[in-house]
């Protein structure tokens, strides 16, 4: 019989790898160098998830232009030293390991500029497991979950994968961006419980599943029919 979710989109941070020490780090950098007082570190994790360069315009009032250059400090930081401070999930590579073993095919698809999560998974030795990351340019300064999945999707139906059905297609993420994303596209959706979102969060923003840990992503993916 064939499997269910045959294509296995993963949300980065917070779903794969734990990076907040990394991210706030930087994040704390790009605002001091601003002017900006980084107050809380723990607000900060409403940073995790969507577009940096909205995120410092909503959550600390910068124009377009004072989140330009916040955003180039933050990249300054992040390539220097934060994107190194970051691991792997326990759990996430057994996870990746036995999908790949059940012959399904991954991808990563992330909001984070394209570059910066391929060497993150490259520093994490995670980088093996995927077929294709995709993520916006650094000079993208207003992407989304849902733009991404498109392209993501238009990959899988575009580079010879045989029969591809995008019923077949899963998105795995920890925030509501990740949910709104698929149910945007019109695919299922697995939120984790592990990552930088809660249960109320992803639940409303229309999850089809929810895992507490990578082993009960693989229950969920390795079952036949839900």
């Amino acid at each position: 019989m064939e499997a269910l979710y045959q294509y296995i989109i993963f949300d980065l941070d917070g779903t794969l790898i734990k990076s907040e020490e990394g991210l706030y780090d930087s994040i704390t950098y790009a605002l001091e160098k601003s002017g900006v007082h980084p107050g809380d570190r723990k607000d900060m994790k409403r940073m995790i998830g969507p577009v940096l360069w909205e995120s410092f315009q909503k959550f600390y009032n910068m124009s377009a232009e004072e989140a330009d250059l916040a955003n180039a400090y933050f990249n300054e930081a992040y390539d220097k030293e934060g994107l190194y401070n970051a691991s792997v999930y326990e759990g996430v590579e057994d996870m990746l390991q036995t999908l790949r073993n059940a012959g399904r095919i991954l991808l990563v698809v992330t909001a984070k500029p394209r570059d910066m999560a391929e060497r993150v998974l490259n520093h994490t030795g995670i980088d093996q497991y995927f077929q294709a990351v995709i993520g916006p340019a650094r000079e993208d300064k207003k992407t989304d979950k849902g733009s991404l999945l498109r392209k993501a999707l238009s990959f899988l139906a575009n580079t010879g994968t045989d029969h591809f059905q995008k019923e077949q297609a899963v998105m795995v993420g920890d925030r509501m961006f990740d949910m709104e994303g698929a149910v945007e596209t019109g695919i299922h959706s697995i939120g984790v419980l592990y990552g930088y979102g809660d249960r109320q969060e992803l639940l409303r923003a229309g999850a089809t599943w929810l895992a507490d840990t990578p082993a009960d992503v693989v229950k969920l993916l390795c079952r036949e029919s839900l």
